[in-house]
């Protein structure tokens, strides 16, 4: 597969996080809708069930900056000063990268807090809430009072002015993604897109990022996306995790729309690799776990069987010798 970039620019704010398997299930929705149920079971779906995806997606990331490795904090001989700001990274600049793959520890920026050094999440993308009026189903107005509520919207800082999107891609499928992602630029991406949320320009092409794989030495693996593990891969290691509570797309018709909690971990896992360094990890979320028995049942009948993409773009890198795992 090819390792390449997309560069996605953001025409305002959005709801919806830029997680690898949300938009893949995006990518998913407004291929159904622009190529049919047949051409998705057959490029996408199925692909997907036999573990053979044709691309893998990282989390869009904030300009040229890269999710930051869980072991960043266990590098030995931080300053004292320094240790929040380590602990709170949550970006590196490519420099960054580069030096903790190739088995380094990364130089702290010169500017405590730097929006190009460790960023935290705040120096690369800023939230805001919103208010928000329910309406009355019976009368069509705001009714009473008490019905406001807040949403978040989250827009990148000054300073950026793109998100970048990591793919790997079976040769000769970069054009069928170009053209979905295409397709998802038209639509919008997450929740509230009718309302101007997740609209986004693509840029021309795509750029060849395999200088991240061309590290010597390897002997461990960096996800750059939001992914669940497989049974089979790699536990030695550090991540963060988190449970993600999802939801159906308006595309299956269904009263229950939400799917089951699901465990995963955050773009910056690492983990040591005894063997060959696979080019992806994780795994497809099969129907029977994702969704509640009676929406399942309804699905089925209808001769639906969704899957949730669950997959990680991994990055090779050289275990550093003076963190333990």
């Amino acid at each position: 597969m090819n390792l390449v970039r997309f560069r996605l620019f953001p025409k305002g704010s959005w709801r919806t996080p830029w997680q690898a398997d949300t938009l893949m299930g995006a990518i998913a929705a407004v291929a159904a809708r622009a190529s049919g149920p047949e051409w998705l079971e057959a490029e996408l779906l199925a692909p997907w069930r036999r573990n053979d995806p044709p691309f893998v997606l990282s989390d869009a990331c904030p300009g040229d900056l890269l999710p930051a490795p869980a072991l960043l904090p266990l590098f030995p001989r931080w300053p004292e000063a320094e240790r929040k700001l380590v602990k709170k990274a949550a970006w590196l600049t490519p420099e960054q990268f580069d030096a903790v793959q190739k088995g380094g520890k990364p130089a702290m920026p010169q500017t405590a807090g730097g929006k190009f050094g460790f960023a935290a999440t705040d120096a690369a993308m800023k939230s805001e809430s919103r208010m928000r009026n329910t309406l009355d189903r019976l009368t069509d107005t705001t009714g009473n009072a008490g019905s406001l509520y807040p949403v978040t919207a989250i827009a990148l800082e000054s300073g950026f002015n793109y998100l970048s999107l990591y793919a790997r891609v079976a040769v000769g499928k970069e054009a069928v993604l170009t053209n979905l992602l295409r397709l998802l630029a038209d639509s919008g991406f997450g929740a509230d897109v009718s309302t101007g949320f997740g609209h986004f320009g693509l840029a021309e092409g795509w750029e060849d990022a395999s200088g991240l794989d061309r590290m010597e030495g390897a002997n461990g693996w960096i996800s750059l996306s939001t992914f669940q593990p497989a049974a089979g891969d790699p536990t030695e290691g550090y991540w963060q995790s988190f449970v993600k509570y999802g939801k159906l797309g308006p595309d299956f018709g269904i009263a229950d729309v939400f799917k089951r909690p699901q465990w995963m971990l955050r773009p910056g896992a690492c983990f040591r690799s005894k063997g060959l360094i696979r080019e992806w990890y994780g795994r497809p979320i099969e129907a029977g776990d994702l969704l509640s028995a009676p929406a399942l049942a309804e699905l089925d009948s209808r001769g639906i069987h969704p899957i949730q993409p669950a997959y990680a773009l991994a990055v090779p890198f050289v275990w550093p010798k003076e963190v333990e795992a």
